[in-house]
């Protein structure tokens, strides 16, 4: 089912807090390429919102990927999806129907799950406070105020830390059963600290000729150096040794 005439790619990420704002952000900005953000998470989202079954739900996930890959098909020069796959109702059957299609996968992880706990709490945080010093709360711009330290909920932190090694593990699965294990491989650690070199790596896999520069829209918020942003570490990092995730909380 594959158009040489369009290169199809997905960006699969176990969940989010990944960098992959600035990846489909980037590539959006770029001409003759097109990126959908997020729509099986949308998808989810409304149906459980309107009472939908898991089964009405996987079909409108499958439907949406078939009219997008129509509408794009011989018209579009590269076209993507940025997919969370903790959203897929139906993985295997979705993900198999993708490579069906000839999608190249770019995936997308952190290997460091506690890093991406304090940064999915303190965009929480952002969100519930309605911060005004940022266009979003989930993904900080160039031009706009790093966040300052906050306080974190430790025992949600934990929890979450689990959670995300957990969704990795499944994505891990997925991208092996259908994929082979093969797919342009993102490590957050190795965006943050080159993202130029990063996004030249995205651009010649998807065939696309390299710019001189990047424009990007993005920058971390939350710093490598936890104690930096957490007002509360010292019971934190106690938390989080006494959970085995000491490994963690370095740089």
């Amino acid at each position: 089912m594959s158009d040489p005439a369009t290169v199809f790619f997905v960006i699969l990420m176990p969940w989010g807090r990944v960098g992959s704002n600035l990846v489909s952000t980037t590539l959006n900005r770029t001409r003759g390429v097109t990126v959908n953000n997020e729509p099986t998470t949308r998808i989810r989202t409304e149906g459980h919102r309107d009472g939908l079954s898991l089964a009405d739900m996987a079909a409108q996930q499958t439907a949406q990927l078939d009219a997008f890959v129509e509408t794009h098909r011989g018209v579009t020069a590269v076209a993507g999806l940025k997919l969370s796959h903790r959203s897929l109702v139906e993985p295997k059957p979705y993900l198999l129907r993708i490579r069906e299609y000839g999608f190249r996968p770019v995936i997308m992880t952190r290997r460091n799950h506690l890093k991406t706990a304090v940064s999915q709490l303190r965009a929480q945080d952002r969100a519930n406070q309605a911060a005004t010093e940022w266009k979003s709360p989930w993904a900080v711009r160039t031009e706009e105020p790093k966040p300052g330290p906050t306080a974190i909920d430790i025992e949600e932190a934990i929890r979450l830390t689990a959670l995300f090694a957990k969704m990795e593990k499944s994505l891990e699965r997925s991208i092996k059963a259908v994929f082979n294990g093969t797919g342009l491989r993102i490590e957050y650690a190795e965006l943050a600290a080159d993202p130029a070199a990063t996004m030249v790596a995205i651009f010649d896999y998807l065939d696309l000729a390299v710019p001189h520069s990047f424009d990007l829209t993005y920058r971390k918020a939350t710093s490598d150096t936890l104690s930096d942003d957490i007002c509360n570490f010292t019971d934190f990092k106690k938390a989080a040794v006494a959970a085995g995730y000491s490994h963690f909380l370095e740089p």
